[in-house]
């Protein structure tokens, strides 16, 4: 029998939206439940929710999460933080969350705590959406200069301290102008720390890639 032009539709919908889950992510899912045990779900898909609204604020870590096998742990969280990014990009509530995710074979507790989680902050995450945009800033270009805190000729206070201006942005196409996004200032302990915090992204990436 012939299927009706409305279910077909109807079909073709629900596979759109399930491609738009990469494998990567769908394998971060995977371990929820499964290789992270449902207590440890619990608390990542907690602290994934803190990190999708307050990515600015200092969260406490979690060190049981990544007691065990931290890479796994890490695709995972990376894997719920996308789930709702998506979730709210395109309009999802929470059923139609809990209907992506069944057709992804997951562990039912899992599912269960993915959507009542993303259902109760799904107003919070849809004005985080707004506050950002649908993208990311596309940083292309650094700017930095020292500053050194001297002595001078009207006071006598001085740290001695160099601290490191830092300007990340971007050259718009259509003129070629530069655009800043962001600029900050840090002593050469905190540029040390960024330095080795982009570092462990830059090797997560690569365990990702040979996934």
């Amino acid at each position: 029998m012939d299927a009706s032009p409305g279910s077909s539709s109807a079909l073709n919908t629900d596979d759109e939206q399930t491609a738009l889950i990469s494998p990567t992510v769908v394998a971060g899912l995977k371990n929820l439940g499964a290789i992270i045990s449902l207590p440890l779900t619990k608390l990542l898909i907690a602290n994934s929710l803190k990190l999708t609204l307050h990515p600015d604020a200092t969260i406490a870590p979690v060190p049981e999460l990544y007691a065990k096998n931290a890479a796994c742990a890490k695709q995972s969280e990376y894997a719920v933080v996308t789930l709702f990014a998506l979730g709210t990009k395109h309009g999802w509530d929470g059923l139609q969350l809990r209907q992506q995710l069944e057709q992804l074979n997951l562990d039912t507790a899992a599912v269960d705590e993915l959507s009542r989680v993303y259902e109760d902050s799904r107003k919070d995450l849809i004005l985080r959406q707004l506050q950002i945009g649908h993208s990311f800033p596309h940083i292309t270009d650094i700017q930095w200069r020292i500053v050194c805190d001297v002595k001078s000729s009207t006071s006598d206070c001085s740290t001695g301290a160099a601290c490191f201006h830092i300007n990340l942005g971007h050259f718009r196409q259509s003129s070629g102008e530069r655009v800043t996004i962001v600029e900050f200032v840090c002593n050469a302990e905190e540029l040390q720390s960024l330095i080795n915090r982009l570092k462990e992204i830059e090797r997560h990436c690569q365990q990702m890639a040979v996934v």
